[in-house]
């Protein structure tokens, strides 16, 4: 139950998946009110998004440990559905960056590990799948959501030249109105079914397949130097362990292909004269597969392990990237290319918090995790930087983060390593 609430919740706060659907809709209608306006303008929305729910996240762990997961989530979906329907009376970049960038980012970090925390504490021997059930609601929610944002702002499938007229993006305020409701109906209802299990709910649900595992995990790893073998490590303990270090900078490296992707696939896709109908299909596809490629990796952490998991993941999206910009010749080739490219993206976020479990424990996950996920937050400024930079193409930066995406895979490798046992912040 608390897994399918997870889900659920997730699947609205997934509609930051939606920018790269939503922006034409968006600038054109901002362009009203400044015609200089362009795509390469409003896309730090989208960049900034994530660094405001990073701020929130480790801020949510602590305010869960006081009143709980259900209370919690309830806050952070009031906040969340706030930002958006307070984005349809935002006229300039700066008013939305603080509806839809820093209100609604605050709300999806304080709602985000609610549930996989919760997850995880019923389930402790299923961490991945838990994580994967959960955020896969986060990749799925775009494909949904794409759907409804074209059909309120655009029914009649007109194409952008580079921008929509008045007809189209004078429905945007009614689309952000519509999304807003939406979203807080959705997280209410499934914020009220979660709650921590009981001692002896725990009892009955534990096995004892984790420990094996864990330890084949771990065997590299000296207790001495990290306690989180033997006992749960708080943001103290973590902020003085390498290992999260590292996690925060394969963070940064292997989620900035899938950000530059969604964030550019429909735009790109336009200067390369496909329709906004076959552009909206793709998005809606390649999000489904967002989903089912977090649910994959989930479960394959549970079966073989984080590290090997992150190994195999990292390496592909390296592989598929590559293809991106020559996957334009054919709109199928560039679907399969998208697709594969946001399927190992999403598995980013099974894997992370998993690892962090894994190695520092789960009751101080959604803190730990916080800090982690903070990295997907600089990844975005970052691109946000590479777009504004003269001296960097377009290509150059898909090929920048096709490396950044190999060196999260030899950083997996490292995580394991007897050289931390070392080392001592």
């Amino acid at each position: 139950v608390v897994a399918l609430s997870g889900f659920f919740m997730h699947l609205c706060l997934g509609t930051l998946y939606c920018w790269g659907a939503f922006t034409p809709y968006i600038t054109s209608y901002l362009r009203k009110f400044d015609p200089s306006l362009q795509y390469s303008d409003t896309i730090i929305v989208f960049m900034l998004t994530p660094a405001a729910q990073a701020m929130a996240m480790p801020a949510s762990g602590m305010i869960e440990k006081k009143i709980g997961p259900r209370i919690t989530a309830l806050i952070g979906g009031v906040i969340f559905a706030a930002g958006v329907a307070f984005s349809a009376y935002a006229t300039t970049t700066r008013q939305l960056l603080i509806t839809y960038a820093f209100t609604f980012g605050a709300g999806m970090g304080i709602v985000y590990m609610n549930p996989i925390t919760c997850g995880m504490k019923w389930l402790p021997d299923r961490k991945g799948v838990i994580s994967g059930i959960v955020v896969a609601g986060f990749g799925l929610g775009g494909a949904f959501f794409n759907v409804l944002g074209a059909y309120i702002c655009n029914p009649e499938n007109k194409q952008p030249n580079p921008y929509f007229d008045e007809d189209v993006a004078d429905r945007v305020p009614l689309m952000f109105m519509v999304l807003g409701a939406t979203y807080l109906v959705m997280i209410t209802l499934s914020a009220l079914l979660l709650r921590d299990p009981t001692e002896e709910e725990l009892q009955l649900l534990r096995t004892s397949e984790s420990k094996s595992r864990d330890l084949e995990e771990r065997t590299a790893i000296n207790p001495k130097l990290h306690p989180s073998l033997s006992k749960d490590v708080d943001l103290a303990g973590f902020l003085c362990d390498g290992r999260g270090y590292l996690l925060w900078a394969m963070m940064i490296a292997t989620t900035m292909a899938g950000i530059l992707v969604i964030g550019t696939y429909k735009t790109y896709g336009n200067q390369h004269g496909y329709s906004d109908r076959t552009l909206t299909i793709i998005g809606s596809i390649t999000l489904v597969v967002n989903g089912a490629g977090r649910l994959f990796y989930g479960a394959l952490a549970d079966s073989v392990g984080f590290k090997m998991s992150m190994i195999a993941c990292f390496s592909l999206q390296a592989l598929m990237v590559l293809f991106f910009v020559a996957s334009t010749i054919s709109p199928i080739l560039y679907c399969l290319v998208v697709c594969g490219t946001i399927a190992n993206y999403g598995a980013n976020f099974p894997l992370y918090p998993t690892a962090t479990a894994e190695i520092f424990g789960t009751k101080y996950v959604g803190q730990n995790y916080g800090v982690v996920f903070s990295g997907f937050a600089v990844a975005g400024i970052l691109l946000k930087l590479g777009l504004s930079a003269d001296f960097l193409s377009y290509e150059t930066l898909i090929l920048l983060t096709s490396f950044g995406s190999a060196m999260g895979a030899i950083g997996a490798y490292s995580l394991t390593s007897s050289w931390w046992d070392k080392k001592e912040i």
